[in-house]
């Protein structure tokens, strides 16, 4: 079943990027990934332009806490600046709550 979903994922991201040769498959500490290098139209990334567009992104960060009478969900708006200190925090126990989702968040100005 695992390998059917992987594979699901995978078809996606190819058919999503309409660039097949500029995909590999790897694997990382156990996690399967996908490095691409190129956008969609043929062009290398910029990383400067990456990390800018990153930047003026925000995450919608859900987490799934139990006060002992029934479960709630909460959902942060995590700015990308501080979004791995607030994920660490849930790692080292200074937070409660399970993260069960995140979202990433493109202002409408940079769609």
């Amino acid at each position: 079943m695992d390998k059917e979903l992987n594979d699901k994922v995978i078809d996606f991201s190819k058919k999503s990027l309409k660039i097949e040769e500029n995909l590999s498959n790897s694997i990382f500490k156990d996690i399967e990934y996908i490095k691409i290098t190129k956008d969609e139209n043929g062009n290398s990334f910029k990383e400067e332009t990456l990390i800018e567009f990153a930047k003026r992104c925000f995450y919608i960060v859900t987490v799934v806490k139990n006060n002992g009478i029934t479960p709630a969900l909460y959902k942060y708006k995590v700015p990308f600046e501080v979004l791995l200190d607030f994920l660490n925090g849930f790692k080292n126990n200074q937070s409660s709550g399970k993260i069960i989702d995140i979202e990433r968040y493109v202002p409408e100005d940079l769609a």
